[in-house]
Parts: structure tokens; sequence; C-alpha cells
């Protein structure tokens, strides 16, 4: 795929230490800060009616005027982004609400929002000529690094969380990367990783914009489909499941680049939403904590692995995101996450895993307290797909009955 070279420096985010586009630097090397893609917001403003984007191309590469790219970059996608903007009519007549969206980012190859993030790193890392990638993973992170790192001919080595489910390990193996299964706490294994890549000369693709920039610019494509998909304009609230923190750091540099861009004046309310007894970003809001101080968790509990992180690398930006848009971060239960996966797939047709059912689970609670008004739009952000963890829709459905053949007695499964 051709895409034009970007206008692009890196800012430390601590410091604003910058960076030239050709830096290899996925950090700040001054003081080890997290750094960050900035554009000639200005001329592309000029340059472009809306949001920048490339008519040739779709998905998130057709974003490639906001994207870190030099002349030597070459693409590795496998189709990712322009994922659907689903109207959820059903849930929306049932909460009371006016418009009720869900951005279905299960479409995405490897069934994940993290096929946005590796897209956009996987690349870099090949423009680096990097001999390895690595990478820590609850499970839907790991399958995309391999997938995008198989397609790009570079070495994956791809380490476990404790807990990890059979259906993630063998997704996870069938891309062919080295996978280790580990039992060590999120922060201590992302420590390890990033020494591991450090010593071994590898790209740490670990879903984070804390240790790699790049990820960030790739998750923000789903604010800029949103724009668009609304007809340029943007929800009143957005949902989005916490985890790392990642995803909502870079949905909000999306938003901001809109702002910066003139195609919006104020933000979207942000809700960030974990499970409850797995809430490092929920603790710290409730708290008052300040960005910096986000706690790790002691025996974190979720059903929905996808966010099951005890630390949230990038949950001072997150945190700071949802104070800036006015927004709120909650706990949700695992009943909760249940029954809204429930819901998505019965009322709305959306087969997703439990993390993608915290939005909704939040959004009812909210309803119910009167937090919000019947004329507000939501957009709910599905992260991941139902087949990433088949073995909680079980738990969420029960087991089917097995009936004898009486044509008769059957009346009694009818609906009534």
């Amino acid at each position: 795929m051709a895409v034009n070279a970007s206008s692009f420096i890196l800012r430390c985010m601590t410091h604003a230490c910058e960076f030239p586009s050709d830096s290899h630097n996925l950090v700040c090397s001054n003081c080890g800060g997290p750094l960050e893609a900035v554009y000639d917001y200005e001329a592309l403003r000029k340059a472009h009616h809306g949001v920048p984007a490339d008519e040739k191309n779709r998905g998130v590469w057709r974003y490639s005027p906001l994207l870190p790219l030099n002349a030597g970059t070459g693409i590795v996608t496998l189709g990712e982004g322009a994922t659907p903007l689903v109207d959820a009519s059903r849930i929306a007549e049932a909460l009371g609400l006016d418009k009720v969206y869900v951005k279905d980012d299960s479409r995405n190859p490897t069934l994940s929002f993290k096929d946005r993030k590796t897209t956009v790193a996987v690349s870099k890392a090949a423009e680096f000529g990097a001999s390895g990638v690595a990478n820590m993973t609850a499970g839907n992170a790991g399958s995309s690094v391999a997938a995008y790192a198989g397609k790009a001919g570079i070495p994956a080595y791809i380490f476990t969380i404790g807990g990890i489910s059979d259906s993630k390990l063998a997704k996870l193996l069938s891309y062919g990367a080295m996978v280790f299964r580990t039992t060590a706490p999120t922060k201590e294994l992302m420590t390890f990783v990033g020494d591991v890549a450090k010593k071994y000369g590898m790209v740490n693709m670990t879903a984070a914009s804390r240790y790699n920039p790049y990820v960030k610019e790739g998750s923000k494509t789903s604010v800029f489909e949103i724009y668009e998909q609304m007809g340029g304009r943007l929800p009143d609230w957005m949902f989005i499941p916490i985890g790392g923190g990642g995803n909502l750091a870079g949905i909000f540099k999306g938003l901001r680049e809109l702002k910066l861009l003139g195609l919006i004046e104020t933000y979207p309310r942000i809700v960030g939403v974990q499970g409850k007894d797995c809430a490092p970003v929920v603790q710290a809001y409730e708290q008052g904590l300040p960005p910096d101080q986000i706690p790790v968790v002691e025996n974190p509990r979720t059903i929905a692995h996808s966010i099951l992180d005890s630390w949230a690398p990038d949950g001072d930006q997150a945190l700071t995101a949802i104070r800036e848009t006015g927004g709120l971060a909650m706990g949700v239960t695992d009943e909760e996450l249940y029954q809204s996966m429930k819901t998505l797939s019965s009322q709305e047709g959306l087969y997703l895993e439990p993390a993608s059912a915290a939005p909704l689970a939040a959004l009812g609670r909210l309803m119910g307290d009167g937090t919000m008004g019947a004329e507000d739009s939501v957009v709910l952000f599905a992260t991941g797909s139902g087949a990433n963890q088949p073995d909680a829709t079980l738990f969420a459905w029960g087991e089917p009955p097995i009936i004898e053949l009486d044509l008769e007695g059957f009346v009694r499964y009818i609906s009534k």
C-alpha cells in the first residue's frame, strides 16, 4: 500500500523534549518519559476540509496525514479499521435514550481494536529494521502483534499474564510467535519485557504509549471514523473499557487533534470503565489522586480478561482525559458484565467479550441514577469479539438443554 509521508516530531510528554521524525526513540532519552507524535496541525487544517485523509485508502491508513510516517515507512496492514458504528436502537429504547451507538472494533482482522495500534507500531518496527518485537499480553494484544509481525517477517516474542484462557492461547500460537506463559504481576512483567527488548535489540510492542508512542497513533483513528460516520460531529458521551489505559489515551489524542484542526469545539464526556475488583484508574478517580499516583491493585479479579490489569501503565493519561472532558470512571461487577453481554448479543446481534460489555454496564447504571438525559447521544466502544473468550459466553447463557425428539412435548420450549 502506498501512502504519503507525514510531517511530525516526537515530543516528550513530561518535559517537552523534542526528537526528529527519524529518531528511533520509543521513550525520551533524557528523562525516560513517554513520547507523543505531534504534527503540523495548521498546515493540515489549511490543506484539508474535514479530517485529513488519504482518499485512496480506507480504514486506519485513510488517516495517513495524521500518522507518523517517514518516506521509508512500508505499511504492514491486514485491512484493519473502517469498522461499523452500529445503531443500537433496541438498547436506546430500553434505556430511554435518543441514540446509542456501538463502535464495533471486534470486526478487525484479529477480532479486537488492538489491530489499530499494531498496524502502525509494526510498520514503524519494520522501518527501524527491528530484529524482533516483544510484547506482554492478556491475549488480544499478543495475537495482534503476532499476526502483524508474521506478515512483516519479524520474529515475535509474546509473554502472557497468568490465567490466560485456552482459547486466547490457541489463537496466539496460531500466528507462529514464540509464546511464553508467566504468572508475574502486570507491572513486573511489563518491566521484564522492556528489559528483554532493550538487551536483545527488539522493539517493545507492549500496547501502552508509555513504552511505544506509535500504538496511540493507531488507536486514535477510531475517533476519526466516528466523526465521519456521524456526519461531522461526535456524541455527547463516550464509554470506553480501561485495562492499561492506552486505548482511552489514544482516543483522547484523537479528540485533541480534532479540536486543534478546528473540527470540534468541545469534547464528549468520557466514561472509563473497569472491573470493580480490578480498577486502579477508578480508585485514583474516586480518591482524587493525581495522575502520577495510579495505584497497583492487589489480587485483581474480573471476568473481563482483556482488562485484567493490576496496574495501568497509561492510567495517568486516561485519568487526565476523564477529568478534562468532565467524565467519570466506574467499576462494574461480573454480574453486570454477563448481563450486558447477553443484552448486546440478543438485542443487537453483537457477539462481544466481557470487556466490550463493560461500557453498557456502566451506561445502564448512569441512566438509573439520573446522570444522563434522554436527549443525550452515546457511543459504546466494543473492543473485542466474544470469540476471544467463549467460555464467558457459555457461563453467561448456560448450557443448552438436551432434548428428546418429541414434537408434542416441544411446546414447553416455545416462547410465550
